[in-house]
């Protein structure tokens, strides 16, 4: 191989390092798993940082791919876009992007978002939900909904445990040890998930 190759094969390596899932969860309905949703590590430099998650899940006739991704700069959040497919077409897209006329905007995409107008948003945002799957929300009382364009009240149940209250009236319940994510109650598309840790597949702790 010559050195230029060698060059490339080491680039592609990098990537692929770069892109491994930091953890990997299991998504289970009704006690049967159905898919898995992966935390891409949050790699940055001058004090950038980018939280990213992908899902893939299929249960009956119903094959679906979620994924959001954050970015973050001095600690305050610069763009957001979350997106879910349902067999291969998009369902809904959300973007969010600093603005100059006000601290955010927010546009809405996809089959279930024919009508929804742009929102201006003029409160910073430091903590979303994807962070929840990255740092346990202690002392936090609300975070933002990349896919809903909202703040959402965040609630200490017990000790490792908090609930997230959802803009459609339903809530998520969070669940950590050691300050790590382990579990995940929601609902997504009519279907009441769990999102278990994979011991097996973890990179962290």
């Amino acid at each position: 191989m010559s050195i230029s190759g060698f060059v490339v094969f080491g680039c592609l390596l990098l990537s692929a390092w770069a892109a491994k899932a930091q953890n990997v969860y299991d998504v289970i309905v009704a006690g049967r798993t159905i898919g898995s949703l992966k935390v891409f590590d949050d790699k940055g430099k001058d004090n950038t940082e980018t939280h990213r998650i992908e899902s893939d899940f299929k249960i009956m006739f119903y094959k679906g791919k979620y994924s959001t991704q954050t970015n973050y700069s001095q600690g305050k959040l610069v763009s957001a876009t979350c997106a879910h497919h349902v067999n291969g077409d998009l369902k809904e897209r959300t973007q969010t992007k600093s603005s100059v006329k006000s601290l955010y905007e927010v546009w809405f995409s996809g089959e279930d978002a024919k009508d929804k107008p742009k929102i201006e948003f003029n409160s910073p945002i430091k903590s979303t939900i994807t962070g929840l799957y990255y740092k346990e929300p202690i002392n936090i009382s609300e975070v933002y909904s990349e896919r809903y364009g909202k703040m959402c009240s965040v609630k200490k149940l017990s000790e490792g445990k908090y609930g997230v209250s959802l803009p459609d009236g339903k809530e998520g319940i969070y669940s950590y040890k050691n300050g790590l994510c382990r579990e995940v109650k929601t609902d997504l598309a009519g279907f009441k998930l769990r999102i278990v840790l994979n011991e097996g597949k973890n990179r962290v702790n």
